[in-house]
């Protein structure tokens, strides 16, 4: 009977011992579970500074490209501004002296034009003294008769003396649109007429000054200021003599008007 007993007490205990040792078996055999890898840390981010920073390098870079495309085009513009510039100078000049004289007030602008006229007159008259003693010869057509000379205005009367004595260029006298008009000269409106010395052209509407000019077959044309109701205007004026007495008064192109020298009553 314990014979009995011990031999189940040592079954009992082989059994517990085959148990343990099966369970051992499984430990070593079982596969090791994965370890979970850590994923791969983040780069640090740029500061926002230097993010903005290579943004502007970037366009930089790009505008410059872009200039150095379109640079030939900006410099064919310039110079061709400033050629557009330089050829415009003479008439931005003219203008900018023109809108010096027109800032004057009209008072200003005629009595000017009085104080020109007026010298260019005593100059023509100092010149006919010096060439014949104060005496012209009558010339022209008979009944191109003026008004006598005490009733004329002074640059009248010295044109017309100058004229008949040959005083200055050929254009120099007084002259009308018909003959019989030379009595209304300086006495009666009349529109039709001019009386010019070597440097002055006084007309209806105008007085002129303009540079003393000899003619070249029989024409001379020339740049004159002229104060039109108080107003000044640069013209172009072209003086054609095709005879002693007879003038075509134009601007530079154009017909023109023709007109008769007058003289002085003997």
């Amino acid at each position: 009977m314990k014979i009995s007993k011990t031999f189940l007490m040592a079954g009992t205990v082989l059994s517990a011992l085959a148990l343990s040792a099966c369970e051992d078996e499984k430990v070593v055999q079982a596969p090791a579970e994965p370890v979970p890898t850590q994923p791969a840390p983040a780069p640090p981010e740029k500061p926002a500074v230097e993010t903005a920073k290579e943004g502007i390098d970037k366009l930089r870079d790009a505008a410059n490209q872009a200039l150095k495309d379109v640079q030939p085009a900006i410099d064919d513009a310039r110079k061709a501004a400033e050629q557009a510039l330089k050829d415009a100078q003479p008439a931005i000049d003219e203008a900018w002296d023109a809108a010096g004289k027109l800032g004057a007030s009209i008072g200003e602008i005629v009595s000017q034009a009085q104080d020109d006229l007026k010298r260019a007159t005593e100059a023509l008259e100092q010149r006919i003294k010096e060439a014949q003693g104060g005496t012209a010869a009558s010339v022209g057509d008979p009944t191109a008769v003026l008004s006598p000379t005490d009733t004329l205005r002074a640059d009248t009367r010295a044109a017309a003396r100058a004229g008949a004595a040959g005083v200055g260029p050929a254009y120099v006298g007084v002259w009308v649109g018909k003959a019989e008009e030379c009595g209304r000269v300086d006495q009666q409106p009349l529109e039709m007429f001019a009386v010019i010395t070597p440097t002055t052209i006084r007309r209806y509407e105008s007085v002129c000054n303009m540079p003393e000019t000899q003619l070249a077959d029989g024409t001379a044309t020339v740049a004159a200021e002229c104060v039109v109701e108080g107003e000044v205007e640069a013209r172009q004026v072209k003086l054609s003599l095709p005879s002693p007495d007879r003038l075509t008064l134009s601007a530079a192109e154009g017909p023109g008007v023709d007109l008769v020298r007058c003289h002085l009553p003997e």
